[in-house]
């Protein structure tokens, strides 16, 4: 009886450490059918700027269609002036450095686009941009070891670096947020 009471309790110990260590993925979509698979994670936040008469938010998620997996970056920008317009085509790209001191670059997917720019009547002026960039096997990889430290956008018309905080905490942000661990901790949610 002594036995069984004790593989019980490893039992019972194993499935809870196994399950606390299981990443609990948050979809926007997920969808997995026969003839279709569409994954598409919530945007978490990856850095903000604020200064100069501005704010910047950029937004991160994971997508998965069919074989193709990739990163979708979300820019928005708000200012007293109006914010110049991003635009990607095929020569666009996003290039991480890791903390592991390699380099994982993206290349855009999809057709040349351009953000969308508002003017505010009574608030501050708007522009909002949106990209999907391809993440093949070796990037998976790389991004799945190692945090980042920075990156590089390269747009149509211009360059922007980003150097990642550890962390972004305040009292309106209920959880601390790592982007540094983004993809650290979400790429298994597209495999």
């Amino acid at each position: 009886m002594k036995v069984i009471v004790q593989l019980l309790f490893f039992t019972l110990a194993f499935t809870t450490f196994s399950q606390s260590n299981t990443k609990i993925c948050d979809y926007k979509i997920n969808m997995e059918t026969e003839e279709e698979i569409f994954k598409l994670t919530q945007e978490s936040l990856a850095e903000f700027m604020v200064g100069n008469g501005q704010t910047v938010f950029m937004y991160f998620s994971l997508m998965k269609q069919g074989n193709i997996k990739s990163f979708v970056l979300h820019t928005s920008l708000n200012a007293v002036e109006m914010p110049p317009i991003i635009c990607y085509n095929d020569k666009s790209r996003v290039t991480f450095q890791l903390e592991s001191g390699e380099f994982v670059s993206a290349p855009y997917l999809g057709e040349e686009t351009c953000g969308r720019q508002s003017k505010g009547e009574e608030s501050l002026n708007n522009m909002t941009s949106e990209g999907s960039f391809y993440l093949d096997d070796v990037s998976i990889k790389r991004l799945s070891n190692s945090p980042l430290n920075t990156m590089r956008i390269t747009t149509m018309n211009t360059n922007f670096d980003v150097n990642f905080k550890k962390v972004i905490s305040n009292e309106q942000i209920a959880k601390p947020i790592y982007p540094r661990e983004f993809f650290v901790e979400n790429l298994s949610c597209i495999e």
